[in-house]
C-alpha cells in the first residue's frame, strides 16, 4: 500500500481535489480523513474568550490515526463513528475503510504530525490565498453549518489563521506536488497523478 499525506488550509479545496482523486483512482484509492480523528469537544482548549479552539495540534488523535493507518498497510480493514459537525446538529455514521493500492490521508494536520509523515510516500499541498479561501469558509459555515459571518470572522482570526501560519503553511515547501487553487485546480491535480502513478512502493521515499 502507498500512502498520500494532503493538506492545505480551510478553504483551500481539500475536497474537490479529493473528489478528482476519487474519480481517477476508484476502487484503487481508499481515505482516512483528520475529522474523523478529533477528540471529544470537553478534550479541546478554549481561548482568553472561553471559545473552544478547533485548530490546535493536540484537537487530533494522532495516535488513534496512525494506528489505524498500520492495520491498513497489514492488510487489515477499520472501521469507525464519522460525524458531521454543524453548530446545532451531530451526526454520525459508521465507516468501513479497507486496504487499496493507494491511501489517502488528508486533513488540516496531515504533516504536522511525525509518526504520520514517517508513513507517508508521497506529500500534496493544496495553496489558496487566504481571502479566497475565507470566502469560502464563510459561504460554508454560514449556508451549510449555521454559523453567523461575526462567528466565522472571529474563528478565521484567532484560530483559523494562527494555525495556518504555524502548522500547515511551511510544509508547503516539503511537499512533492503543490496544486494552486485560487482559480482552477485541475492542472495541479493532473500533476499529482502523474506523480501517484509514477511512485514506486519499492523505492525510497522520494524527496521533493
Amino acid at each position: 500500500m502507498k500512502i498520500l499525506a494532503i493538506t492545505g488550509g480551510s478553504g483551500s479545496g481539500k475536497s474537490t481535489v479529493l473528489n478528482g482523486l476519487k474519480d481517477h483512482f476508484g476502487g484503487r484509492m481508499s481515505m482516512l480523513s483528520l475529522d474523523d480523528y478529533y477528540r471529544p469537544k470537553a478534550e479541546l482548549p478554549v481561548d482568553e474568550n472561553g471559545e473552544t479552539n478547533f485548530d490546535v495540534l493536540q484537537a487530533i488523535d494522532d495516535e488513534k490515526l496512525h494506528a489505524d493507518i498500520l492495520k491498513l498497510a497489514s492488510g487489515a480493514s477499520v472501521s469507525f463513528d464519522s460525524y458531521t459537525y454543524n453548530k446545532s446538529l451531530m451526526k454520525s455514521q459508521i465507516v468501513l475503510v479497507e486496504p487499496r493500492e493507494w491511501l489517502v490521508v488528508e486533513g488540516l494536520f496531515a504533516l504536522s504530525y511525525p509518526n504520520i509523515v514517517a508513513c507517508t510516500d508521497v506529500k500534496a499541498f493544496i495553496h489558496a490565498s487566504p481571502d479566497i479561501r475565507l470566502a469560502r469558509r464563510k459561504h460554508r459555515d454560514m449556508t451549510i453549518r449555521g454559523y453567523t459571518p461575526e462567528e466565522v470572522d472571529y474563528q478565521w482570526q484567532h484560530h483559523v489563521r494562527p494555525a495556518d501560519k504555524a502548522h500547515i503553511e511551511p510544509h508547503k515547501e516539503t511537499c512533492h506536488v503543490v496544486i494552486e487553487n485560487d482559480d482552477d485546480w485541475r492542472p495541479g491535480l493532473g500533476r499529482l497523478i502523474e506523480h501517484m502513478e509514477a511512485f514506486d512502493a519499492s523505492s525510497p521515499k522520494p524527496q521533493p
